[in-house]
């Protein structure tokens, strides 16, 4: 068994024994709350684009807090903007931070054994080290153990590096990751597939891991799970794919969905693979390099769904539509988000549940 904490942060946060049972819940289980971390990255994005996603973290913001509780955590120094840009329907909680990505830099919540609330730390590492030039990355990388002091919660290391928009998980035992992240080695170079289904096995409750190839062409994430395929329930998912072949990701995505349609999760169901469309390229005028353009890094509420628009109105609409039927419980609303998206994320990888 590998070590439970071998990132030790010297956070202040209660340090919880790492041991078989940690369940995380599927998302679409009840929450108590989500977080986002509110952009102080004035040196990565610039001054102008920072406001300008602040004011689209403030519409995901105000969007999920129509279902359920949301808080905002933010540098000190920029609490007044959030509480300002955000309104009174969203806590603003003040923490040191750097990006917007709360999926990855946060914790995932999970349940030990006897039932209380724990946070896991993937242990960070900026996406395998990336992006060495900008410093403020460094405040992130022990921000789960931070929150989790702040909130008083036990937090767990996990034995290996990942990230919270690497993992999917259907509740019911089945998690799916990919290859071109996890076994990357700019993550796990000294750990084999085998040693790393065994720590998301200990973290999550799952008892079967599936390996998607994931996506070379994602030079961000290396291939984050939730821009390639989300669970709409046990035994059921949603893979995103392209019809345009200028697509970087057009043979990527749909490697992922052939290999999905082979499989069988943890209760022996074959799985029931549903393609989505993502929007055309040609249809986005404002795309840079690291757009990303998903319509399933989507966030799954108490009784809603926040997703992307983008320019491509016949795609946006059939994306929502389908969604639609496949949420029929819960209310879909669709929001533009393009400047989150430029950072190459979207409003999944903003977000962060807390279970209820």
């Amino acid at each position: 068994m590998l070590a439970a904490t071998p990132f030790a942060t010297g956070s202040s946060s209660t340090m919880a024994q790492a041991s078989e049972g940690y369940i995380m819940p599927f998302e679409g289980t009840p929450h108590a709350r989500c977080f986002m971390t509110f952009s102080s990255a004035r040196d990565l994005y610039g001054r102008a684009a920072v406001a300008r996603i602040r004011r689209e973290q403030a519409t995901v913001a105000q969007t999920i807090a129509r279902f359920e509780p949301v808080t905002m955590l933010c540098v000190s120094r920029d609490a007044e903007d959030a509480r300002s840009a955000c309104g009174p329907g969203v806590t603003v909680m003040e923490i040191d931070l750097y990006d917007i990505w709360a999926r990855d830099a946060l914790p995932t919540f999970a349940r030990a054994p006897d039932g209380t609330l724990t946070a896991v730390s993937w242990n960070f590492n900026v996406w395998g080290e990336k992006f060495p030039r900008f410093k403020g990355y460094d405040r992130d990388r022990d921000l789960a153990a931070r929150l989790a002091g702040a909130l008083d919660i036990p937090l767990v290391h996990a034995g290996i590096v990942a990230e919270g928009g690497a993992i999917e998980t259907d509740g019911e035992g089945t998690l799916l990751t990919t290859e071109t992240c996890l076994l990357n080695a700019n993550r796990n170079p000294n750990l084999s597939r085998e040693e790393i289904e065994i720590e998301l096995k200990r973290f999550t409750g799952a008892q079967k891991v599936l390996w998607l190839p994931g996506s070379p062409a994602d030079t961000i994430t290396d291939g984050h799970i939730d821009g390639i395929a989300r669970f709409v329930a046990p035994g059921i998912v949603l893979a995103e794919v392209s019809d345009d072949p200028q697509d970087i990701e057009y043979a990527d995505l749909r490697a992922n969905a052939d290999r999905l349609e082979t499989m069988r999760d943890a209760q022996g169901r074959k799985l029931e693979v549903i393609r989505i469309k993502r929007p055309r390229w040609e249809r986005m005028p404002r795309r840079g390099e690291y757009f990303a353009a998903s319509y399933i890094n989507y966030y799954v509420a108490n009784g809603g769904l926040v997703m992307s628009k983008f320019a491509d109105d016949e795609r946006d609409e059939a994306a929502r539509d389908l969604i639609t039927r496949l949420h029929p419980e819960r209310e879909v609303i669709q929001i533009a988000v393009d400047e989150i998206c430029e950072g190459g994320g979207g409003i999944h990888c903003n977000t962060q549940q807390m279970p209820a």
